[in-house]
């Protein structure tokens, strides 16, 4: 049975969720970082597979889902120390952590600048973003742009995943997937609909702290076993800069899924689980 609670760290309060496990024996941990925009319920279609090898723990991080959403601090490295909070909370030692894009991003900080929290890490399709160039203002970029200008509030869930699943990106993810991100996402007003968990102002202020974010300079610092992996035609890490950021990897391993975006453990669910089992075993 999962529960939910809440645990602060680093001056927010994060909605935590451990799944348990299904394992008779005691299991390891497996902590799974979500992308901009999302929450940790994103991740509840691969869970049951997985909680029978790992004990299972989403989180949403700050400004998502049921967590905290301050005005301000949404800096990479305060998703970093977050996550580190975390699992130092929940008194947790050579976890295993995946992470998808910024959440990937976030695995990699806590493998460089918090070592000995995370035994090994999967970056699936990370936000490798390199340092700002000086003067440069990051402000007003265009992923910035299309969050204040994001639909918030639907009639009901359903005619929200109707509306998501017939146009990209969301199109190209598995339909349970869909669900399970209006299903967590979203929360019911008191007129009937439903509206975003994550405002549209958080998530632009989350996409201008990446700009500063300079996260390609965590890969160095990285020393355990890292899979990294990228979508074959996903323009967040193409396959030729996931190959130049592996070689910073000290023990790297690249993976490239034909076919498959940005949104990988969407996108590609089953060859994700394929690859968690060979490279977590």
């Amino acid at each position: 049975m999962a529960a939910t609670v809440r645990i602060p760290v680093n001056g927010v309060s994060l909605a935590v969720t451990d799944h348990g496990s299904a394992c008779a024996y005691p299991a390891r941990a497996l902590v799974l970082a979500h992308a901009t925009g999302f929450c940790g319920a994103v991740w509840q279609p691969l869970i049951p597979a997985l909680r029978d090898r790992f004990r299972v723990i989403t989180l949403d991080q700050r400004g998502h889902g049921d967590s905290d959403k301050p005005d301000t601090a949404y800096a990479w490295r305060d998703f970093v120390d977050d996550l580190a909070g975390v699992i130092d909370a929940l008194d947790l030692r050579d976890v295993c952590a995946v992470g998808h894009s910024k959440g990937g991003a976030a695995v990699a900080g806590v493998a460089a600048l918090h070592p000995g929290r995370i035994g090994r890490a999967v970056l699936l399709d990370p936000v490798l973003i390199d340092p700002l160039p000086e003067g440069r203002d990051p402000a007003g970029n265009l992923l910035s742009i299309g969050a204040r200008r994001r639909r918030h509030v639907w009639d009901s869930r359903v005619q929200m995943v109707e509306s998501l699943a017939s146009r990209p990106p969301f199109d190209a993810w598995r339909r349970d997937f869909v669900v399970a991100y209006v299903d967590g996402g979203t929360f019911v007003r008191p007129d009937g609909r439903v509206e975003l968990k994550c405002p549209g102002e958080i998530e632009a202020r989350v996409y201008d702290g990446a700009a500063r974010s300079s996260s390609i300079e965590f890969l160095a610092g990285i020393t355990i076993p890292t899979l990294l992996v990228s979508g074959g035609t996903s323009l967040t890490l193409p396959p030729a800069r996931a190959r130049q950021a592996v070689a910073l990897l000290r023990d790297g391993r690249l993976e490239i899924l034909p076919g498959v975006g940005h949104f990988v453990p969407m996108e590609a669910p089953d060859e994700v689980l394929r690859l968690l089992g060979a490279f977590l075993q």
